[in-house]
Order: structure tokens, then C-alpha cells, then sequence
């Protein structure tokens, strides 16, 4: 009886520890089933951030329309100059660095116009190409659209002008300045951007840039010529639709 007793006891410990280790062994397969979804899903999340980022090296188109004049320093009063409107069209490649900034070379074509004054008035034009590389920073997200904004500097070379303002200053001393005047009118400074890409990559931006170097330099030696005493720097201001492939 005692021994019938016994082995009773023994089984009913064995059936209920068997199955509280059932138990337990059935808690954490849950646990870790719930912990291996947990996972994916952080997962699947990382996954769809990496694919909202820009890729590392993308690029664009730009088209706009600009204004632009000369600054005149020194208080010179025989000289002035005012904004007339222009165009440009041109290209970007964009070096995405890190997921907020990025660096931007761009080539453009421009046409710029400006009145002129020196002793008669006459409209300025010329042809020529802006190389600017921007440092932009950038906020938002590509599925919903960013801000970006940002500085840098600029090259430009003339290609073609009128000068005829300056043919009627000293034509009789064996200078040529028109030709002169077209090749400072090259100068280089600085440029500001700020606009906004939709997550479609249709962007619009407001550009300006100003030079630092002065376009009537040539001038220094002549100290008879009206323009002696200036200093010239070309300013232009612009409104750009773009479009980057992403």
C-alpha cells in the first residue's frame, strides 16, 4: 500500500513538473517569436529609411530667369547701372556627404542685361557661363519634400558682349577696350541658394551671387578715363525651377 502510495506521488510530482515546463518551454518559444518579429520589423524599418536617403551621387536640371547690374563704388558719380532681366539653363550633380548636407556643382548658361551709364546710356548685354559648387544643408525627407539652403562661390566667363559704351573713351592710345572689357568682364565671388524640393524632385530656388573681383580694373593705369576711379562688381539675382533624378 505504502509503496503503491509512493509511486503515486512520484508520478503526480513528474506530470506536474512536465508540465510546468511545458509551460515554461511554450512561454518562450512566444517570447521569442515575438522577439524574431520585433526584429524584422526594425528591420524592415532600417531598410525603408536607407531607401528614403538620397543616393550618394545624383543630378539635375535648372532653368530660370535673372536679374542683374553693376555694383559701382567710390562715390562715382558719371556711372550707374540698372537691373535688367536675363535668363539661364544649365545643369547639377549632387555628392549627397551625409543624410543632411551635401555638396553641388553646377554648370550654367546665362544671359544677363543691364543698363549702363557712362556719360551715355546704353544697354549692356553678354553670353557666358557660371560655375558655382554650393555646400548645401538640407531638412526633411525625400517622401514628404525638404528645405535646403546653403553658400559657396562662383566662376564666370564671358563668352560674347557688347561694349560699344566703351569704344567712345580714348579710341586714339592703341587700346582695344572692348576686347579688354570683355575678358575682365570674367570675374569669380561668392553665391547664396534657398529653395524647396518636392518628393517628386521638382525644386524651386532663389540664387544670388555677387563677384569680389573688380570687371574695370583695367583701368587703373588710365587715369584720364572716365572709370578711373570705380570699382565694378557684378551682382545677379535669380528665381530657378530644377528638377533632380533621384
Amino acid at each position: 500500500m505504502k509503496k503503491n502510495l509512493f509511486i503515486g506521488i512520484c508520478l503526480a510530482v513528474s506530470l506536474s513538473a512536465a508540465a510546468q515546463t511545458d509551460v515554461k518551454i511554450q512561454q518562450s518559444l512566444e517570447e521569442a517569436k515575438l522577439r524574431l518579429e520585433e526584429f524584422n520589423t526594425e528591420h524592415k524599418m532600417d531598410t525603408l529609411d536607407q531607401e528614403k536617403l538620397p543616393r550618394l551621387v545624383s543630378g539635375g536640371v535648372l532653368a530660370g530667369v535673372n536679374t542683374s547690374n553693376f555694383i559701382i563704388t567710390r562715390d562715382h558719380h558719371t556711372m550707374s547701372s540698372y537691373m535688367r532681366v536675363g535668363g539661364e539653363l544649365g545643369g547639377f550633380l549632387d555628392f549627397t556627404v551625409v543624410k543632411h548636407f551635401a555638396i553641388q556643382p553646377q554648370v550654367i548658361f546665362t544671359a544677363h542685361q543691364n543698363i549702363f551709364t557712362a556719360e551715355e546710356e546704353t544697354k549692356l548685354w553678354s553670353f557666358g557661363v557660371d560655375i558655382p559648387i554650393y555646400f548645401l544643408g538640407r531638412f526633411g525627407s525625400l517622401d514628404k519634400g525638404y528645405i535646403q539652403f546653403g553658400g559657396g562661390i562662383f566662376t564666370h566667363f564671358t563668352f560674347a558682349s557688347n561694349v560699344d559704351a566703351y569704344q567712345n573713351f580714348d579710341t586714339n592710345d592703341g587700346y582695344d577696350y572692348s576686347l579688354l572689357y570683355k575678358l575682365h568682364n570674367n570675374h569669380f565671388g561668392l553665391c547664396l541658394t534657398v529653395g524647396y524640393e518636392f518628393s517628386f524632385g521638382m525644386q524651386i530656388n532663389a540664387q544670388y551671387k555677387i563677384s569680389v573681383s573688380d570687371i574695370a580694373g583695367f583701368y587703373s593705369e588710365k587715369k584720364g578715363d572716365p572709370v578711373a576711379d570705380a570699382l565694378i562688381f557684378p551682382q545677379s539675382a535669380s528665381i530657378v525651377l530644377g528638377y533632380r533624378w533621384r
